[in-house]
Parts: C-alpha cells; sequence; structure tokens
C-alpha cells in the first residue's frame, strides 16, 4: 500500500517540477518581451517625451480593464460591504471599500506586510469592529485558519481530534469515510492515529489544521497565509481540495504560484487603506506594477532634465557605460549557480521518488531542502534577470 501512495507523491512531484518550470520559463519569457516593451517604449521616449504619457495611460487602462466587475449572476451574496473603514489608533488600514462577496468566490489578498490584510479577515470574521461603514453577512458558516492554529487542542490524539463523540468515521463533504482513509490523503500513515497533537511537528499541525477545516462542510473558508510551513506535496493537497471546493474562499497569501493557481480575483492592498479589486492573475499583475515603476521612474527623469541640457562631461559618461564591479560578478556568476540549482533540484526530485534513497534522512528533511532550493532557484533567476534588463539598458545609452 506504501507504494501507491508513493507513486502518487511521485507523480505530485513530476507535476510539480512541470509547473514551477513552466512558470519559470514563461516569467523569463514574459521578462524578455517585457524588456522589449521597455527597451522600445525609452527609445520612442528619447525621440518624444509624450510617448511615455501615451505608454502610462495605455497601461492604466489595461488595469482598469481588469477591474470591471463581473455582472452579479444569480449565486447567493454572503458578505456585502458597504463603504468600510477599518482604523486602529491612527493608522487608517481600510479606507471606504465597498464589495459583495458571493458564494463560489476565489478571491486572494495580496499586498505588502502591514497593509491591512489580516485586518479585512477579521472583520468579515467579525472579530474586529469597523470604524465607519458596514457588512452585511448573510445566513452561513465560516471555517477561519491561521498561522496560530487556535482551533487544535494539543491533548487529543488524531482520532479523537477528527472523531469528537467516538467512532472512528467522518462526512467529508457529504461521503462518510474511515477517518484513516482520509487522513490518508493528507499523507498521514495509519500509526498516526493515536499521535498526541502536541507531539506534532510545526509543519504536521498545519496539515491536521487544514485536513479537519477542509473536513466540515463550511460555506466559506478564509485562510491566512495557508501555505506557510507547508511541504510541497502537502500544498498540493490544499491546492486539490480549494480548486473544487464549491464555497466562497478568501485567503491572504504571498505565494505567487498558489494565487496564480487558486484565486480568481484579487483584493490588492495598495496602502493607506486602499484596496483595488482585480480579475487579473497575480504574477501579471506584479510584472504590470514593475513595468509602472519603470514608467513613473522614466517621466519623473524627463521631468527632471532642463529643456537643452548640456551634454556630460565626457569623463563622466565612459563610466556609466557597464555595470558595476559586484553587479558583473554576479552577471557572470549566476549562470552557472543557476544550473548547478536545476541539476540539485533533479537529483532530490531522483531521490524524493526513491524509499531506498530518502529513507537515509527522511522525506520530510528532504522535502524542505527541496522546497527552499526552489525558492533559492526563483531569486537566482529573478536577480539574474533584472540585472539582464540593466545591462540592456546600459548598453542602450
Amino acid at each position: 500500500h506504501m507504494v501507491k501512495s508513493h507513486e502518487v507523491l511521485i507523480k505530485r512531484l513530476k507535476e510539480e517540477q512541470e509547473w514551477l518550470s513552466r512558470g519559470v520559463k514563461a516569467r523569463v519569457k514574459r521578462n524578455m518581451g517585457r524588456v522589449e516593451r521597455i527597451k522600445k517604449m525609452k527609445e520612442e521616449a528619447k525621440k518624444n517625451p509624450g510617448a511615455i504619457r501615451r505608454v502610462r495611460v495605455q497601461l492604466e487602462r489595461e488595469q482598469k480593464a481588469f477591474n470591471r466587475d463581473e455582472s452579479i449572476n444569480r449565486k447567493k451574496m454572503l458578505f456585502e460591504i458597504e463603504h468600510l473603514q477599518v482604523k486602529l489608533g491612527e493608522n487608517e488600514l481600510i479606507s471606504d471599500f465597498s464589495t459583495r462577496i458571493l458564494q463560489q468566490d476565489k478571491i486572494a489578498i495580496v499586498g505588502r506586510n502591514g497593509t491591512g490584510k489580516s485586518t479585512l479577515l477579521r472583520a468579515l470574521l467579525g472579530t474586529l469592529p469597523a470604524s465607519a461603514g458596514k457588512i452585511k453577512r448573510g445566513e452561513f458558516t465560516i471555517g477561519y485558519f491561521d498561522q496560530h492554529r487556535e482551533m487544535l487542542d494539543e491533548s487529543k490524539n488524531l482520532l479523537e481530534t477528527f472523531c469528537p463523540n467516538g467512532g472512528d468515521r467522518i462526512l467529508v463533504r457529504g461521503r462518510n469515510m474511515h477517518v484513516y482513509g482520509y487522513l490518508k490523503n493528507w499523507l498521514f500513515p495509519k500509526e498516526f492515529l493515536d499521535k498526541k497533537i502536541g507531539v506534532l511537528s510545526g509543519g504536521e499541525k498545519n496539515r491536521v489544521a487544514l485536513a479537519l477545516l477542509l473536513s466540515r462542510g463550511y460555506d466559506c473558508l478564509i485562510l491566512d497565509e495557508p501555505t506557510n510551513d507547508l511541504d510541497i506535496p502537502t500544498i498540493n493537497i490544499l491546492e486539490e481540495y480549494l480548486t473544487s471546493f464549491q464555497g466562497a474562499l478568501l485567503f491572504v497569501s504571498h505565494d505567487r504560484y498558489f494565487v496564480d493557481k487558486i484565486a480568481q480575483k484579487l483584493f490588492i492592498f495598495k496602502g493607506h487603506g486602499a484596496i483595488e479589486e482585480s480579475f487579473e492573475g497575480y504574477s501579471a499583475y506584479l510584472d504590470r506594477e514593475s513595468e509602472m515603476a519603470e514608467i513613473a521612474a522614466l517621466e519623473e527623469s524627463f521631468n527632471a532634465q532642463p529643456a537643452q541640457s548640456a551634454p556630460p562631461p565626457a569623463a563622466k559618461r565612459a563610466t556609466t557605460k557597464k555595470l558595476s564591479y559586484k553587479e558583473q560578478r554576479l552577471y557572470d556568476s549566476l549562470p552557472a549557480e543557476i544550473d548547478t540549482l536545476e541539476a540539485a533540484i533533479k537529483a532530490l526530485e531522483a531521490c524524493l521518488a526513491d524509499p531506498e534513497c530518502y529513507k537515509e534522512e527522511g522525506l520530510s528533511t528532504l522535502s524542505a531542502r527541496y522546497e527552499s532550493q526552489k525558492i533559492a532557484l526563483e531569486e537566482k533567476i529573478e536577480q539574474f534577470l533584472l540585472l539582464e534588463e540593466r545591462l540592456e539598458a546600459l548598453q542602450k545609452e
């Protein structure tokens, strides 16, 4: 039986890697496209500063196109938010926000830390009062998950946690299941059933909390950073459950891939209480944000220049043509580092696919290393692309 669940894990890892490299390749491609667009824009702008404004207007229009509210269909309305304002002390975290949340909405709440994302969740849950405006709530049940895992009792074992009234069967989405059958889907072996919650690792507790939450028939799930502390196999299971979940889903996350995969709509916290609604993919939004920033910087530089500026002194002009020493060294060394990391990730995958290999260090240690190496790969590719853009910009000057 181990073999079967093992094959499932391998299949997951393979899909995960394809998904990842597809994501990375798509981004490299998109990035190249973006580099091209920005290069063209800079060329244009030199000939005609008015062109910059046009491009900005075009981008802003693209952005607005994603923010149209789709026509409200016959789905049940869960929350109606009217002119919501939430202040903590002097700090206005949400100002004048109005929206509706319907039965099958899958909404990601994104934006920088400290902008009030969890505040919105707490306002919806009713644990934080509104300073102004109101939240109308229909009759429905909410399941809430946060990083503090308050719903778990450390002194109970898994069986008691899932079957508080005795027995060993649970109802999951209308199906009557043996608790072991359900927990197996969440990668818990049988011998875990009588383990106390208190002895589990942080990641395992998170997995239990999510399994418990998703086994109950809630109409609406509210999740705060659900993928923190989770290994890839668990994130995959969570994605499967959430994709097929028929209720409403609101979650806060920084995980670009997870948001891209699950959300159909974004609430973007822009800071200072402003929230923007968008039907765009998160990656596409982040990319466009950086384009907007480039354009703003371009406009700045044009506005700052006096109309007939004297050419810069020759000595100074020569030095700006290349990357700094540190940047150049990074640029030269990154491709090899990226290759090495990719090879290491491949090797780890092979090892994770082979019980003989992974029993040495244990599945969770290897999964964690696999996770962190993929994040490192992401960062290095990102770094390299930024340097590449910079280099191309310098050569054009």
